[in-house]
């Protein structure tokens, strides 16, 4: 017997197929859809904003801590930091899931927003499509800091859900609030961004590099270096 969470989530799907029905959705987009949902609500719906509204402050703080436990061991830049720092970021994120092939973050688009990775694997895509990199459970990916601190302008990726990925997003505002209150989580992510900043300096520089040599092998199997020369932007 259905109980009144899961005859929620049966209403939600017959809607929502059709409404799809109604706008012509293609069958791609559907079966994303409801990927989307049974990862999401796991055959079960309920308004977790109405759930907690009934809670005072404290019980709400206690809940979020359980809820979230599995976050709290994951991400290692949660290492270190004090309950109360933690209970502060906490507070702030909004979880978002992504299926297989979704962009999360283009670095040419940056919001300024930061991703904490809970479960799923993300790809580092390069503006030529080759991925450099997994990130995983217990990473983050966003900018803190400017990338031309690091003389890392020139550094243009996308962040790619390579499977259904489960992510908790703090915007800007609330991590200069975080940040403010509690100056450990800034020093402590700065920190972890600058090594990640090292790293991808020399992941892109060692793909820029093997992009070159591929541009000079195909151009002497044509042999067209010898015969005009290769194009000096090749080197630059």
């Amino acid at each position: 017997m259905l109980n009144i969470s899961e005859m929620m989530f049966e209403s939600l799907r017959v809607q929502s197929e059709s409404y799809m029905v109604h706008k012509s959705f293609p069958q791609q987009l559907k079966k994303r859809i409801f990927k989307y949902y049974d990862y999401k609500y796991n055959n079960k719906f309920f308004s977790e904003q109405e759930v907690l509204g009934t809670l005072s402050e404290h019980l709400k703080m206690e809940v979020l801590l359980y809820s979230c436990r599995n976050l709290i061991q994951r991400v290692h830049a949660f290492k270190g930091l004090t309950r109360s720092d933690v209970g502060c970021i906490l507070a702030q994120l909004k979880q978002e899931i992504f299926v297989p092939g979704d962009t999360i973050l283009n670095s040419t688009e940056d919001t300024g927003c930061i991703y904490f990775i809970l479960l799923g694997t993300c790809g580092i895509i390069t503006l030529r499509g080759k991925e450099v990199i997994h990130i995983e459970d217990g990473d983050f990916f966003g900018n803190i800091l400017e990338p031309k601190e690091f003389g890392a302008e020139n550094i243009l990726y996308s962040v790619l859900a390579l499977e259904m990925v489960e992510v908790y997003k703090l915007e800007p505002e609330d991590l200069n609030y975080c940040a403010r209150t509690h100056p450990r989580i800034k020093d402590k992510l700065e920190s972890i961004e600058k090594a990640k900043y090292r790293r991808y300096i020399n992941l892109f520089r060692a793909e820029d590099d093997e992009d070159t040599t591929g541009d000079i092998l195909r151009e002497l199997r044509k042999k067209k270096i010898l015969e005009q020369g290769l194009h000096r932007s090749l080197f630059e």
